[in-house]
């Protein structure tokens, strides 16, 4: 795999290279403004005890895909992606590891060699990295790669292909032998596949190994219930939860500001997000107080960040923290300090 480690910092005599450099920084706004373009707009928070992130990205084009090394030096979540920008990803883990969670108690781990993909223009996803990773992606426009689909396959891609995220790849596999030439290209030969037919050729070879693998998993059991695009209802209910989590909004207020009834809502959740919009809620709830704590300064207590957030039963928060994060409140506090 060294081809892939050393794509887009070395050269083609295997000297050190900045030519792609884009960003190699601790300054959150910086590392945002670039992460923005080369990916979608998306919300990253640090999860260890190191608040000040030690950031590398490089990135170049290969047709219609951006090809990035990236890490933030230190455990990250990242949540939030924007659905607007219109695009998705294929994270290929080359150090550390990655939780990719596509549901409140779903998740796939990836180690070394591992791929993810996800269509985030399509469906909910956010992602945990540890502070050894270091990844290698490709940034998609949906509206490319569904081009290419009804090109290479003569109709439309299936709806529901979109909403899959999975889990390939490998030591070995297919996936990464063609990473490892596409990589290759990239060091020997930048400007042919900037510019000329070599460019073009391995944004086919990309997609077309993406759409195949993606097609297969219509064959496995489904994976979940959305099928298209939450409407902006959804998405305005989302937008509210974020925003005011801290204030435990009630259904009513969520279905008020989303301008349909709680049954609508209700029943768009059950059916774009596989759950109900309180357990939406919960969700962003225990995810905001698990950020609190691993961020608490001295002399915090779990019952002093609990009642913040308007946790008045104890005893049930904690045993909700424990079902969700595997751990009970105090035991994150303590691996914090």
């Amino acid at each position: 795999m060294d081809a892939i480690r050393n794509v887009l910092v070395t050269d083609a005599q295997g000297r050190p290279s900045q030519r792609h450099r884009l960003v190699a920084s601790s300054d959150w706004d910086q590392i945002r403004l670039w992460s923005d373009k080369v990916y979608m707009p998306y919300s990253v928070s640090p999860l260890g005890k190191a608040r000040t992130p030690d950031s590398l990205l490089d990135a170049t084009s290969i047709g219609h895909f951006t090809l990035s090394r990236f890490k933030y030096g230190i455990p990250v979540n990242i949540k939030d992606f924007s659905p607007a920008a219109g695009t998705g990803m294929i994270l290929t883990t080359l150090r550390g590891s990655a939780r990719h969670w596509s549901e409140a108690n779903r998740f796939a781990d990836t180690g070394i060699g591992d791929a993810f993909v996800v269509d985030n223009s399509r469906t909910h996803y956010w992602v945990d990295f540890d502070e050894n990773h270091l990844q290698v992606n490709l940034t998609f426009a949906h509206d490319a790669l569904a081009a290419l689909h009804e090109r290479w396959f003569g109709r439309p891609a299936d709806e529901r292909q979109w909403v899959c995220k999975f889990r390939f790849g490998g030591a070995g596999s297919s996936w990464i032998a063609l990473l490892e030439y596409v990589c290759k290209c990239l060091t020997d030969m930048p400007e042919a596949v900037r510019d000329g037919p070599l460019g073009r050729h391995l944004e086919e070879m990309i997609g077309i190994h993406l759409l195949t693998q993606w097609r297969a998993q219509l064959d496995q059991p489904s994976q979940a219930t959305q099928h298209r695009m939450a409407p902006r209802h959804v998405l305005a209910a989302e937008r509210y939860m974020r925003e005011n989590a801290q204030a435990a909004p009630t259904l009513s207020e969520l279905a008020s500001v989303a301008r349909v009834s709680v049954r609508t809502l209700s029943a768009a959740f059950r059916e774009y997000r596989g759950c109900t919009p309180m357990a939406a809620l919960r969700e962003q709830r225990l995810q905001s107080v698990r950020g609190e704590l691993l961020l608490a300064g001295p002399g915090a207590t779990v019952r002093a960040v609990a009642e913040l957030w308007g946790y008045a039963n104890f005893g049930l928060f904690a045993a909700n923290y424990k079902k969700r994060f595997g751990e009970l409140p105090s035991a994150t506090l303590s691996r914090r300090r």
